[in-house]
């Protein structure tokens, strides 16, 4: 997002604005104030119980301080019900000392970044995030709705009202400053993906997070549901997060171009960029706690599925949950796409740890094995270990525990922001075991 006026002027022609940030969940979070107010709290800030960030109560951690970050704001391209009109701007999280709250996710990212910049590397990221349309179902039977149209991969169809509410998000998001590359089906009725132009990391975070609520509005207002659910049809495929990363030279040392590209590699790709992807590879399982953050999405991560469920790479296996994506004739398009993330991953988390992982394979050399051009799925478990192929975690605790024991992510992240993480996430896997759910009432309750 970039600044259109100058930070004096943003708030004249709106009513209110919406202070966001987000908890460790990566869930939006907002204080509104008038317009009026704009200019004291974009100066001195508004006080903040760290309660709402971390998902928990600490009383070392009870008072922050929210900061506007100026150069965010957009005016919301859609007034209330009402009529008011309303500009929305991100915030850093300080703490009681004035510093960076080490927990807030956009700190945490910031960190990362500038750890990569102090090695001559400015990383890019880029995002396709897949999403349902749905229209509401029959109340009481818990499903999150049916699928608002019948089209399936890149169709054109006839059926144009759930295109009207993905042209919808488009204009909002153009207006909000984000250049939308395009939009098309997916593979299952209802599915959708948006594809926004790559940036840097802190801008491509934060604009996720703006495309998943713009497009829960513009849904809702032509009277269907945007869902990023990982998994929210049993009978359809879950929903991707394709992530898109690469890193460009930032100063005499490593030059201002591409890094990952090499015309001498059979597949284009640097030294350099084979130690990062190494680097990813070794650090998958911890990986997948940030990618993969919900019971839900170990519903998503299952054999024969058409999702990645081991840590592989490829040229041009789409089944795999890395691949070395882009055209060695365009060097700045060559870029690691990693396959196996969902929507609930926290975009600010995740692309920290990415960079921690990138970063670990490049400082220790690690070698990257072999490319998989064919389905891991298809190969027997002696082939995948003769071939140093692992599974990725199955379940959420799984992915918890490596992300404890992965000193680079875990300290990525910080002990605050990733206690925080695990904390959250197991106290859903117990609610979740305390749920019996009418699977287990239809299996067992007149059989066992």
């Amino acid at each position: 997002m970039t600044r259109s006026t100058p930070p004096n002027e943003q708030a004249e022609d709106v009513d209110f604005v919406q202070l966001l940030f987000t908890d460790v969940a990566g869930r939006l979070k907002t204080l509104e104030v008038p317009s009026a107010r704009w200019a004291e709290v974009r100066d001195d800030g508004w006080t903040l119980d760290g309660a709402v960030l971390l998902g928990y109560g600490d009383p070392e951690h009870s008072d922050l301080r929210l900061m506007p970050d100026p150069s965010t704001f957009v005016h919301r391209p859609w007034s209330t019900p009402s009529g008011r009109t309303v500009g929305m701007v991100f915030c850093d999280v300080l703490d009681s000392a004035g510093r960076p709250f080490a927990a807030d996710p956009r700190a945490v990212l910031r960190r990362a970044v500038e750890a990569s910049e102090a090695r001559g590397q400015r990383p890019v990221f880029g995002v396709e995030a897949e999403f349902y349309l749905l229209r509401d179902t029959d109340t009481g039977t818990g499903a999150a709705g049916h699928p608002a149209d019948g089209a399936g991969y890149w169709d054109l169809s006839v059926d144009e009202q759930a295109d009207e509410v993905c042209r919808d998000i488009a204009e909002a998001l153009e207006l909000m400053g984000l250049t939308v590359d395009g939009h098309h089906h997916e593979v299952c009725s209802g599915q959708r993906e948006l594809v926004f132009r790559h940036g840097d990391a802190l801008a491509t975070a934060d604009r996720l997070l703006l495309l998943k609520h713009t497009a829960r509005v513009m849904a809702r207002r032509r009277n269907m549901s945007a869902v990023f659910m990982p998994k929210p049809l049993a009978h359809l495929y879950g929903n991707a997060l394709h992530v898109h990363v690469s890193l460009d030279g930032t100063g005499t040392d490593t030059g201002t171009g591409p890094l990952f590209h090499d015309a001498a590699d059979p597949h284009g790709m640097s030294e350099l960029f084979r130690h990062s992807l190494a680097g990813v590879l070794d650090h998958a399982p911890a990986l997948t706690a940030l990618g993969n953050p919900t019971v839900n999405s170990y519903k998503r991560l299952v054999p024969a599925s058409g999702t990645p469920v081991h840590a592989s790479w490829a040229r041009h296996n789409r089944s795999t949950a890395f691949k070395v994506a882009g055209d060695t004739a365009a060097p700045r398009s060559l870029r690691l796409e990693m396959r196996s993330p969902d929507p609930a991953a926290h975009p600010h988390l995740l692309f920290a740890g990415v960079l921690a992982a990138l970063a670990d394979g490049q400082d220790r050399a690690l070698k990257l094995p072999e490319a998989c051009e064919e389905a891991a799925d298809a190969l027997a478990a002696g082939d995948l270990a003769a071939r140093g192929i692992a599974e990725l975690p199955t379940d959420l605790p799984s992915a918890l525990r490596a992300l404890e024991q992965d000193a680079v992510v875990h300290g990525a992240l910080g002990e605050l922001a990733a206690g925080a993480v695990v904390r959250n996430s197991r106290s859903d896997w117990a609610a979740w075991h305390r749920i019996v759910t009418p699977w287990e009432i239809g299996r067992y309750a007149q059989t066992v």
